[in-house]
């Protein structure tokens, strides 16, 4: 089986993450927009060429757009120049796309395709397999779990959007209470039954504001204890 993580927006955070996943023998792909995110310090140039040694560096637009609200010649603007600024920087193929909250449909899909990328992620979770290489699903979001750490009534979200499927996969939902336990439950449920990938993704920036490195670190080590494990990028989910 692949295990697989990616990191979006291209915090200075990232490093960190990067570290990390060093430690235990795991991939990263980091999907990198120049534009400075939430007032967060951003990765630099050089940072892009350091991680590009070890992982991969995919594309998330210029300017981090909901890409269905724009026109359509901004959209196709967003996607292509930020394959190109990718590939300045690194010297290497830019691969693989990120769409910015997830946010996309057929036409964008269509417009990653023609801009030359090989495959691109959502946001979908609780998968471990796709059929869209343009429509790449995951398989868990690191984020605190069951409850959003902030008081609205949108704060069980994550619990309400994971019972159903935790459900499917006759998981119980007690033994789930908490994102670590939450991630060892469906990691495991892929490995015995023998999916092609897992899929864990996240943004440093909210790792190191939830005070969730331990937790990334525990999963990190608890997926590499497991034998027939494959550490790779995104782009090796292609074709998959």
């Amino acid at each position: 089986m692949i295990f697989t993580t990616s990191w979006d927006d291209g915090y200075a955070e990232d490093l960190q993450i990067a570290h990390l996943l060093d430690d235990h023998g795991c991939k990263g792909t980091f999907y990198v927009c120049p534009e400075p995110q939430h007032g967060e310090k951003m990765l630099t140039e050089d940072d892009m060429q350091n991680l590009s040694a070890h992982h991969e560096i995919g594309a998330h637009t210029m300017t981090h757009p909901n890409l269905t609200d724009i026109g359509a010649n901004e959209a196709r603007r967003e996607i292509v120049e930020s394959k190109e600024w990718i590939e300045g920087i690194t010297h290497k193929e830019c691969a693989m796309f990120c769409y910015p909250k997830g946010d996309c449909n057929e036409q964008i899909a269509q417009m990653v395709r023609e801009a030359g990328f090989k495959g691109s992620r959502t946001v979908e979770q609780f998968a471990f397999r796709g059929d869209d290489s343009f429509l790449l699903p995951t398989s868990v979001h690191i984020y605190p779990f069951p409850l959003r750490p902030v008081l609205n009534r949108r704060c069980l979200d994550p619990f309400r959007r994971a019972k159903p499927h935790l459900k499917e996969m006759g998981i119980p939902t007690y033994k789930c209470l908490g994102w670590l336990k939450l991630a060892k439950a469906l990691f495991t449920h892929a490995h015995e039954t023998n999916q092609p990938w897992f899929h864990l993704w996240g943004h440093s920036a909210e790792v190191e504001k939830f005070g969730m490195e331990k937790h990334l670190r525990k999963f990190l080590q608890f997926v590499s204890s497991h034998e027939g494990i494959q550490h790779a990028p995104n782009s090796s989910l292609v074709g998959i």
